[in-house]
């Protein structure tokens, strides 16, 4: 009966709820940026109450929870000694996230009329869709960018805590720079492919924003 409906929380926890609130939705809008204008609106809410009401619970308890199997904060019997370590959600959401839409993808299969016509008779080439703004793509990553520093700085969770003020401008150069990294040697590694392929050099900005 503690803490049903967030009885008994003190303004810690309340907060404390509201960041892993936030990660919850995160792990479902994964899914539905795979899913999306190819299920109906009942299967979206469906998947996602099961999900975040049942799967990624599951998940983050075994993962971040002291008494989690998975948790390297176990008192004893620790998983191979040292447990697994999740600062930031790189397993406990994205993974979580994307394993659920891997699975989703493969029961829908391939958008309806890109690949097979509507009787499912595979066409000659495939039928080509009408392009996205580039420039709405590029606002999305830097948006998505942006965000990542409240998500694996705020991590830490409390800041006046021990050192852990020393820890967060570490995780925003980290977290810079991975993102940058990223997007630098995708965007490289396709240049070299298409030139090996084609004999010319290109430079994509969509697969920079992927990376």
């Amino acid at each position: 009966k503690d803490n049903f409906f967030m009885m008994g929380l003190d303004y810690t926890e309340k907060s404390f709820w509201l960041f892993q609130l936030a990660f919850c939705s995160a792990s479902a809008t994964i899914v539905a940026g795979t899913l999306a204008e190819r299920c109906q609106m009942f299967a979206y809410l469906a998947y996602s109450l099961m999900l975040a009401g049942f799967v990624y619970p599951i998940v983050v308890h075994s993962i971040w929870s002291p008494s989690g199997f998975l948790s390297a904060n176990r008192s004893q019997d620790v998983l191979w000694g040292v447990g697994m370590v999740d600062f930031a959600g790189s397993n406990v959401v994205h993974v979580t996230g994307g394993v659920t839409a891997l699975i989703a993808t493969k029961i829908l299969g391939p958008r309806t009329g890109r690949f097979h016509d509507v009787r499912g008779r595979a066409l000659e080439t495939p039928k080509e869709f009408t392009a996205h703004s580039l420039a709405l793509q590029m606002l999305g990553v830097f948006i998505l960018w942006f965000g990542w520093y409240g998500f694996n700085t705020g991590s830490i969770l409390v800041i006046t805590k021990n050192v852990n003020y020393t820890f967060v401008s570490r995780i925003a150069i980290n977290t810079t720079l991975a993102a940058s990294s990223g997007a630098i040697m995708t965007l490289f590694i396709n240049t070299f492919i298409q030139e090996r392929m084609t004999g010319e050099v290109t430079y994509n900005l969509q697969y920079a924003m992927n990376g």
